[in-house]
């Protein structure tokens, strides 16, 4: 079954680099891609949503990538949030100072 997006589409979406790069610019450029093709007719409403679906998750995919990177160190130290790994809550769910 051929896939029903523009060749150019999803050439653009498989350009790991400028993905990896800079995930928001990229998937913008994305976006603005498949509101054109539908713009001009050439994929339908539902497939132009299932475009920008496609769009996000390769966003998520690129800052899980980042994130990975850096965990093993492939961009440096990687400087957790909490040293221990986890966070410690004091108190009984109350906003810090009111107590």
């Amino acid at each position: 079954m051929p896939i029903p997006y523009p060749s150019y589409w999803v050439t653009a979406l498989d350009d790991r680099e400028p993905l990896i790069t800079d995930p928001e610019a990229r998937v913008a450029v994305l976006r603005q891609m498949a509101y054109e093709c539908y713009r001009r007719s050439e994929v339908s409403f539902e497939d132009m949503g299932d475009m920008l679906e496609l769009a996000d998750a390769a966003r998520d995919w690129a800052l899980m990538e980042h994130e990975e990177a850096w965990a093993i160190g492939l961009l440096g130290k990687y400087e957790p949030d909490n040293p221990l790994g986890h966070q410690v809550i004091k108190g009984a769910g109350k906003p810090p100072g009111c107590e």
